[in-house]
């Protein structure tokens, strides 16, 4: 995303990491089959969900590894939603511990951070795309977004591609938002597609935000680099490369997209209210046009204004969300709404504010709060999607347990007003074995056998009169041998 340097509207913490559980299943697993995703069992798989910022910055700026809870917590808010993938965006001086990055903690204490908030998000049933965010050339900080890959990436992506290998519920995303600075009025050096494939053009070293100086310049690489790269470390995962403008241009992917050996590769598009493929008939001439041949994920988007008393017109601007949202599903593309952090100003007037359009968030707390119009939208939506707006305990059978063995297990909800609480209802657990208010079943089993019980979720009252509060129930089973 186009923002510029974050500092005062979040607020910095340090990164919980969550538990470290088991890997994903087989069925959490994905690859390219023509030009949709599919998953363990073969079924045709979608990316729905939010992109979760400031692990790309907040390292950098030395708030932490994140400025808002990568937790257990934060995973199951965002499951909540129906959605099945988050987009986790690195920094890559912090990955690789290069230019005197990252500014709190350790190279490696970021990666465990980042590998442990992918595993949560495995766990709450949701696909990771590990995003190169932040990049800067040579000995320059990597302080925010430049136009494509440099001299570091490569390292970046033998780095990051080894760790996550074996992750079949892992997707990689190349390189953020290609750009030409040329476009962006403030520059002399453009980004071709031929450059945007094998590299080797002049771009200015300054980030966006920075002032540009077309005389202190670094050599591109480009998205094949990117490709073998990855496929160097025997990593086989999808691998998303995003076209120009920021991403908001696939006029040129087909044309020169990048050879594959594993067959895996997918569009990545970003589409925000005001950018040059905004509207319905771009999408279908351009968007749909390669959607037609690969996998397209949208992996950000939003119309903005997510501040009080957002403009009612026009009529684009107000129907943005959902207008894209119903072309997508109608063309199997994927999407990812930007983004899940709490902003400072979302109860604010628009009017007060003096960019109101770069005020995208979805959410006002993490326990998953939607804020109108993008989180609500986005919410809504995938509900709607998954067929069922209620609250529904979605853990359908737990794993066995062995005697006087230490058991873990974590029941899952959807739907409602989040967080939720749980609780026995009827029948009883192995003894040894206790459930706890935020739904995780620990314990050494004492008995063996099969024993059935039924456990009671509830949700959080709303904020708004008349105060409601929903229930689901669901009978599940313990065996222990």
């Amino acid at each position: 995303m186009r923002l510029a340097t974050i500092g005062t509207l979040l607020i910095g913490v340090v990164v919980a990491p969550g538990t470290v559980r088991a890997s994903a299943g087989p069925l959490l697993s994905i690859t390219v089959s023509g030009n949709h995703f599919v998953n363990g069992a073969g079924s045709t798989v979608r990316l729905l969900g939010a992109d979760v910022p400031s692990t790309e910055y907040a390292c950098d700026q030395g708030w932490g590894y994140a400025s808002q809870p990568l937790t257990v917590g934060t995973a199951d808010a965002i499951a909540s939603w129906h959605a099945d993938a988050v987009r986790v965006p690195l920094n890559e001086d912090c990955w690789l511990g290069i230019n005197g990055q990252p500014s709190y903690g350790t190279e490696v204490g970021y990666q465990q951070a980042m590998e442990s908030w992918v595993t949560d998000l495995n766990d709450a049933g949701i696909y990771a795309i590990v995003d190169l965010h932040w990049t800067a050339p040579g000995a320059n900080d990597a302080d925010g977004q430049r136009p494509m890959p440099d001299d570091h990436s490569k390292a970046f992506w033998t780095s990051v591609a080894s760790a996550f290998k074996n992750n079949h519920a892992v997707v990689f995303d190349a390189f953020n938002e290609p750009y030409s600075p040329a476009a962006n009025g403030n520059s002399s050096l453009p980004v071709s597609w031929s450059c945007w494939l094998n590299g080797g053009c002049l771009l200015p070293v300054a980030n966006q935000d920075g002032t540009i100086n077309d005389a202190d310049t670094y050599t591109a690489v480009g998205m094949q680099a990117m490709v073998n790269t990855i496929r160097a470390t025997g990593a086989t995962q999808p691998i998303l490369l995003g076209g120009l403008s920021y991403a908001n241009d696939l006029s040129g992917w087909l044309a020169y997209e990048p050879t594959d050996p594993d067959h895996q590769l997918a569009a990545s598009f970003h589409n925000y209210y005001g950018e040059s493929c905004d509207t319905t008939s771009c999408w279908q001439s351009t968007i749909a046009t390669v959607a037609a041949q690969v996998p397209v994920v949208t992996g950000e988007f939003d119309q903005g204004y997510d501040c009080a008393s957002p403009p009612t017109t026009p009529s684009g601007l107000t129907t943005f969300d959902t207008t894209f949202m119903h072309w997508a599903d109608a063309d199997g593309v994927s999407y990812l709404a930007w983004g899940w952090w709490v902003l400072g100003n979302t109860s604010t007037p628009c009017s007060a504010l003096a960019d109101p359009g770069d005020n995208d968030a979805l959410v006002s707390d993490y326990a998953g709060t939607a804020v109108s119009p993008d989180g609500t939208n986005l919410r809504t939506h995938l509900a709607v999607l998954s067929g069922s707006t209620g609250l529904q305990v979605t853990t359908a059978a737990l794993p066995a347990g062995a005697l006087r063995l230490k058991y873990s297990a974590t029941l899952r909800g959807s739907g409602g007003n989040p967080p939720y609480k749980w609780a026995v209802s009827s029948g009883r657990l192995p003894t040894g074995l206790h459930l706890r208010a935020t739904g995780v079943i620990s314990g050494r089993p004492r008995v063996t056998g099969t024993f059935t019980f039924t456990v009671k979720v509830v949700d959080h009252k709303t904020k708004a009169k008349p105060h409601t509060q929903n229930a689901a129930t669901r009978s599940l089973a313990i065996t222990v041998v």
